[in-house]
């Protein structure tokens, strides 16, 4: 079988790959995990076990299915996640009286104590990921970021879609 190679200017190269976006946020997105865990190592917490914790210590008594929701993840996930955050004592689910189908989430102690402990940690992350930019570029970079999420969020498989809170 002879192999057929298109012109040179009719395909991808690795070089317009290194400058794709989806690319680049890709492996920004995989950068951030390494740094998060590199940084929280002691802490034996993922970062959507991180959100997940935030979520419900935010908003306690939340549904597994709104949880899932304030974090963008898809439900399976969501499911696997909770139950690890569940039997490492993080979290706590009771199912309500009045509808025995759903679980309501709350953080234990021991949940708390996680987020508190890591928040130096957390604000490490933030600023080796952002290292490379001066402060300038920092608030313009997360307000061009923020812009590109929330605008392309209708197109995600998992769209984030936040509580409303009146704190």
């Amino acid at each position: 079988m002879k192999e057929v190679r298109k012109a040179a200017s009719d395909r991808m190269k690795l070089s317009n790959l290194y400058q794709a976006p989806g690319h680049l946020v890709r492996r920004l997105q995989q950068i951030a995990v390494g740094i998060f865990l590199e940084e929280l190592k002691e802490f034996d917490v993922t970062p959507v076990q991180y959100a997940a914790l935030i979520a419900i210590s935010d908003c306690p008594g939340l549904d597994q299915k709104s949880v899932a929701s304030q974090i963008a993840v898809d439900r399976s996930t969501i499911g696997t996640l909770l139950k690890v955050l569940e039997a490492r004592q993080l979290i706590t689910r009771i199912t309500p009286k009045k509808d025995k189908r759903t679980k309501t989430l709350f953080i234990n102690e021991k949940g708390e104590r996680l987020l508190q402990g890591t928040l130096d940690h957390t604000r490490r992350v933030e600023k080796r990921i952002l290292a490379p930019l001066n402060t300038r570029e920092r608030k313009e970079f997360m307000a061009l970021l923020g812009r590109l999420v929330q605008s392309n969020n209708k197109f995600s498989r998992v769209p984030l879609n936040p509580v409303t809170r009146n704190d």
